[in-house]
């Protein structure tokens, strides 16, 4: 639900984008509509609103508006063409609530080998959901499936993240990270050589020159491989 100030600041967007297009919407009937838009996101609602004025011509409507309205909610075939990366179980997929329910539906159809039955059952199912959520006023949210292919899930996750359909904070647990530098060639020190990286610290590099004096050596500064 939009707060109080977007609300008011979104009854005035629809004052003004009515007399944009060479119409007038009253405070109250801006106020009802409104009232109607509340359950999605005020950056959404702007955006539907700059294409009613760029496209309308004498009147402003609900209708109009919602009809510009992105709810997330992908169409019916680029859902399909998200859920059958389920299929493969390395593949982390990240599809919203709605199509990740309806390829629940679709699985038995093609884990059997059917998969034109598979995604008229999946379409059909999918459908269905969207209609559901719409009429509930409800957009599309994602969730993320995790596949066991860790590079395939690094790119998948970022990808959600750039596109804004996952934040950073829901995927970083599942992110690889790498762990930090060597600060000495471990290959190295068991040939009886103490090469120090360019990055180790005064602390480290003392220490590092103790083992050398054990060993009789005199640490050489080199870069180290990661």
């Amino acid at each position: 639900m939009l707060s109080t100030e977007n609300l008011h600041r979104l009854v005035k967007l629809l004052v003004a984008t009515a007399e944009v297009i060479g119409d007038e919407v009253r405070p109250a009937a801006a106020a009802l509509m409104a009232e109607d838009l509340s359950a999605y996101p005020m950056p959404v609602l702007e955006k539907a609103l700059v294409q009613c004025r760029r496209e309308l011509k004498g009147r402003l409507s609900l209708a109009a508006v919602l009809e510009r309205v992105d709810d997330g909610h992908p169409t019916p075939n680029e859902a399909w063409a998200v859920a059958v990366l389920a299929a493969d179980e390395r593949n982390t997929v990240v599809w919203t609530s709605q199509t990740r329910a309806a390829w629940s539906v679709a699985q038995p159809l093609m884990n059997i080998g059917d998969k034109i039955a598979a995604r008229q059952a999946f379409l059909e199912s999918y459908g269905r959901l969207v209609k559901d959520a719409r009429a509930a006023n409800a957009c599309g949210s994602y969730v993320a499936s995790i596949g066991f292919d860790s590079a395939g899930r690094d790119a998948a996750l970022r990808q959600a993240v750039t596109r804004g359909q996952l934040s950073h904070d829901q995927v970083a647990q599942h992110l690889q990270i790498a762990g930090p530098a060597p600060v000495f060639n471990a290959a190295a020190l068991l040939s009886g050589h103490v090469e120090v990286a360019p990055h180790a610290s005064a602390d480290v590099r003392k220490r590092l020159e103790e083992v050398a004096e054990l060993l009789g050596m005199k640490p050489s500064a080199q870069a180290v491989a990661a």
